[in-house]
């Protein structure tokens, strides 16, 4: 059954209605977490924290997604759970997974309106009607190495271990296939699953750090941190391009079709932002440590956060930046960090959470106005206001 936290009307209406004058949005949060830690700063980008989520501090609150209506979901994949915050209501539902500790991966609204997922342990695709929380398994027909649903059990798993998924160009979904070094396609009208094996053997650190976005074109990217590569695939031809990057052991992890068209790759090891040109094949790097990095910065009140800026997934603002937290569920340094990137000028600015070793996690980019991301081991969700 869901869990709801209720809070009192009155003070609800007055902290929403606060919080709208100052975001000219609707501002999705939760009965738990409708009350910011930090003031807002209107004149400069900051970042406002809502929370904790109610499920504790071992939620592994990562990856948040708008619904059609506007609400705010968050994967939570230790809890094998996913919250639902309603600014209309002020209430907050959690609704479990179907098969327990199923460890939800990346989330995203389908062409159907629904929020899908993957189900890394599970071997299986999540779909969720984002009104009423009803989850439908669709197992993955590929790897299956247990299910006991003959004996009315919900365990079941396999070694597809989906970790990302993404809505393409051509009416299907994407997902991350790291046990099998492929990706996979899901169609959006039939539900047939296709796979398309990638020229590598060491796809399985996907099930952790696999990425999926949209790439430049009719095209998706993808990357494989311990080739130090990233992958695209033509929807259409099913063409496969690699790119290697020029730093050996970077470690590739975010990817994203940038403002200027290009494919843009975030290097954790290397510390580095990587600029793909999708045409020539040309990679450029731009370190985030160093004389021409963040150092450079630090007589100004520029701060490196972790203390290391080590860049997790990025995204387009809709202000042209390209943004990322300075730390990722992977990494060791528990940093506090967003970071912002202009490409055309190549300036790097960095914007503190409230909560220190907040260990920002994976990033939202779909309100105009605002980044918005969960943090791992503060538990909270966090919205960086850049406009």
């Amino acid at each position: 059954m869901p869990h709801l936290v209720t809070r009192p009307r009155a003070s609800l209406r007055r902290t929403t209605r606060r919080l709208r004058n100052v975001l000219g949005c609707a501002v999705i949060a939760g009965a738990a977490i409708l009350s910011p830690t930090a003031g807002a700063r209107a004149a400069e980008p900051h970042v406002v924290e809502y929370g904790p989520l109610p499920t504790g501090p071992l939620s592994g609150a990562c990856e948040v997604e708008f619904d059609l209506k506007g609400r705010l979901w968050v994967e939570q994949y230790l809890a094998g759970q996913f919250a639902r915050m309603d600014p209309e209501t002020g209430r907050f539902t959690e609704f479990n997974t179907p098969m327990p500790l199923s460890v939800p991966g990346g989330e995203e609204v389908g062409q159907d309106g629904a929020i899908w997922s993957t189900e890394v342990t599970g071997n299986s695709l999540l779909r969720v009607d984002p009104d009423s929380g009803a989850m439908r398994e669709l197992p993955l027909p590929w790897a299956n190495a247990l299910s006991v649903k003959a004996l009315d059990l919900p365990l079941h798993v396999g070694l597809g271990l989906a970790n990302d998924i993404s809505k393409g160009p051509d009416n299907a979904m994407w997902f991350t296939l790291g046990g099998l070094n492929s990706v996979g396609r899901i169609d959006m009208t039939t539900h047939e699953m296709t796979r398309y094996q990638l020229p590598t053997a060491l796809g399985a650190e996907q099930a952790l750090f696999g990425i999926i976005k949209p790439g430049p074109g009719r095209t998706m990217v993808t990357d494989m941190p311990l080739e130090n590569k990233v992958y695209s695939i033509d929807v259409d031809t099913k063409q496969v391009t690699s790119y290697t990057m020029p730093t050996p052991l970077s470690f590739p992890l975010g990817v994203t079709t940038g403002p200027d068209g290009a494919i843009w790759v975030t290097e954790e090891l290397a510390m580095k932002l990587a600029r793909i040109d999708p045409a020539t094949g040309k990679i450029t790097e731009y370190p985030l440590l160093g004389v021409d990095g963040l150092l450079s910065g630090l007589l100004n009140g520029v701060s490196i956060g972790n203390p290391l800026p080590i860049p997790g997934p990025i995204v387009t603002g809709s202000d042209g930046k390209l943004y990322f937290p300075l730390n990722f569920a992977g990494s060791v340094g528990l940093g506090n960090r967003m970071a912002s990137f202009d490409p055309a000028t190549h300036r790097i600015a960095t914007y503190p959470t409230p909560s220190s070793l907040s260990s920002p996690c994976d990033i939202n980019n779909e309100q105009a106005g605002s980044i918005w991301f969960a943090e791992l081991t503060a538990n909270k969700v966090g919205q960086l206001v850049i406009s």
